[in-house]
């Protein structure tokens, strides 16, 4: 078990992993989720469209988030769902030597990194819909390739680093602002291979196109 107080001074790959479901007003019958993925210690995040919330579907999204990171992934943390707690990632966690924690019943601070992310990274930008087609499915999944680029590489993002009480009053107090891409790369993670692919991709990316492009892959799926 991992609280929220234990998250200081993390290093890169210490992932915290959420599902969001897709099922519009009802839960009732079959409906898309997307695994939505942060890392603590750079802000990187990777979000993957879910056939489901079944525990292989899940633990294939983990896997397929993995193939793509620019750093290792050390940690995994989860809720207490049961698509993640069981027989398939936890193994899985264990055979590639990925420490595994999970936050306590009904406290959803223990994953407060994560939980914020469904909503700028999903809930924000896709909505509340139904969806539970190969077709919806497909295109969640070229929305996130082209988001994954234009947030990570382009939107800069500030860390809190203290907080001090003044009466009443809370002041918090935040590192300067940096892209994920830049955080990872002042951190010294990478190695000479992954470091390099990072470093041409974001040379030949335009935020502009991406942005355009983002949007009109969001009204292609409301289409």
């Amino acid at each position: 078990v991992r609280t929220f107080g234990d998250w200081s001074d993390v290093k890169p790959g210490s992932f915290q992993a959420d599902l969001v479901m897709h099922c519009g007003e009802s839960t009732e019958g079959f409906y898309l989720t997307s695994l939505d993925m942060v890392d603590v210690a750079t802000g990187w995040n990777e979000c993957q469209p879910v056939w489901g919330k079944g525990q292989r579907q899940v633990g294939t999204a983990v896997h397929l988030v993995r193939q793509r990171l620019p750093m290792p992934l050390r940690e995994l943390h989860t809720d207490n769902g049961r698509e993640f707690l069981n027989e398939v990632l936890q193994p899985w966690c264990h055979r590639e030597v990925i420490h595994f924690t999970r936050g306590r019943p009904f406290k959803k601070n223990d994953q407060a990194y994560v939980e914020q992310k469904n909503w700028t990274a999903v809930r924000r930008l896709v909505g509340y819909d139904r969806y539970s087609s190969k077709e919806a499915q497909a295109q969640l999944g070229e929305f996130y390739r082209l988001r994954r680029l234009y947030v990570n590489f382009f939107q800069p993002i500030r860390k809190l680093i203290g907080k001090e009480r003044i009466g009443a009053k809370v002041r918090k107090r935040f590192d300067e602002a940096q892209t994920p891409y830049r955080r990872l790369l002042a951190a010294g993670v990478l190695d000479e291979g992954k470091g390099q692919e990072p470093a041409e991709l974001h040379m030949r990316l335009n935020p502009v196109q991406l942005r355009k492009q983002s949007e009109g892959a969001l009204e292609q799926l409301w289409a």
